[in-house]
């Protein structure tokens, strides 16, 4: 079940993707189920990954580490 959708600017243009579809350096923006877009902890629209997708056992979800972009 997906909770928000991901999309990933690939070969110059916003593309949907699945979340654990993401690699290392990719930049992304991700979308509630309302469209309402997800802020990461700067406030920033635009997240790059820092990691590839893994999933957490503990929180039970795919996860993704984000370089920091102030």
């Amino acid at each position: 079940m997906d909770f928000r959708r991901t999309i990933a600017f690939k070969n110059y243009e916003w593309v949907e993707i699945d979340f654990r579809q993401l690699r290392k350096g990719d930049n992304f923006r991700m979308f509630e189920l309302n469209g309402e877009e997800v802020l990461d902890e700067y406030g920033n629209k635009i997240m790059k990954a820092k990691s590839d997708p893994y999933y957490d056992l503990e929180l039970e979800c795919w996860l993704v580490d984000l370089e920091e972009m102030k």
